[in-house]
């Protein structure tokens, strides 16, 4: 692993996310590229002064240049700490900026994180964590919505076995991390996810469609909503 590529909107970000992009690069000496896309907000010019632009249009310009910095200042925080670490800023939708860096870079991770959801309809159709995670070819490293967590560590992961899983599909996405965490390794089916408590899921994306998603059906969607512990995402290869 040479290459992990973490998008951040700073204000949400968790403090646990951050411990594991450290460990995981650490553990792999991994380059780090910090990205954040900024969604620029509808200036409000209603109440311009004369050859001036509105207060709203000021305030957008702040606020681009205040992400701008703390972009700045989180890279050299990493960099302080003894990562290899660069920053990408871009503007546009944070789901589309993400997955085309991601092709772009061909990162060998891309760890991100959800917010939480406070309604039915958040829960349904999910964050733009889950949505990367769903989309970016890239594997995903995917923390959850777990408070009052110790600090990251993996010495237990599971395997999510599917259909038209082979075993040396399994010892291919595992292997890496099993090494590197010196970890215990166990292989489950879907059924067996809600009892077993790992320190980290590891699944491969199927495409299920939507009913499969909703119904409870599709693992990865079911970890992605609900696990409480990291979920190592790999898709399959087209």
């Amino acid at each position: 692993m040479k290459t992990i590529l973490f998008p951040t909107d700073f204000l949400a970000q968790s403090p646990l996310t951050a411990d594991y992009l450290r460990m995981m690069a650490k553990a792999y000496d991994a380059k780090i590229i910090v990205l954040h896309v900024y969604q620029p907000v509808v200036a409000d010019a209603t109440l311009p002064t004369f050859n001036d632009p509105g207060v709203g249009t000021v305030a957008a310009m702040d606020l681009e240049t205040i992400s701008q910095q703390h972009l700045t200042d989180m890279v050299e925080q990493l960099r302080a700490q003894g990562l290899d670490a660069v920053g990408e800023w871009r503007v546009g939708s944070i789901e589309d900026e993400i997955v085309d860096a991601a092709k772009l870079y061909n990162p060998d991770l891309l760890i991100t994180h959800r917010t939480p959801a406070t309604g039915f309809f958040d829960r349904l159709v999910g964050s733009a964590a889950t949505d990367v995670a769903r989309q970016a070819s890239c594997p995903v490293l995917f923390i959850g919505q777990k408070e009052e967590r110790g600090s990251a560590h993996i010495g237990t992961v599971a395997y999510v076995l599917q259909q038209g899983i082979t075993q040396q599909i399994v010892t291919d996405q595992t292997k890496p991390i099993i090494d590197a965490f010196d970890a215990h390794l166990t292989v489950i089916t879907p059924e067996q996810i809600d009892e077993t408590h790992p320190d980290l899921f590891v699944v491969q994306r199927k495409e299920t469609g939507f009913l499969g998603g909703l119904m409870g059906t599709d693992p990865t969607e079911k970890l992605l909503s609900s696990a409480q512990v990291p979920v190592l995402v790999f898709h399959e290869l087209k």
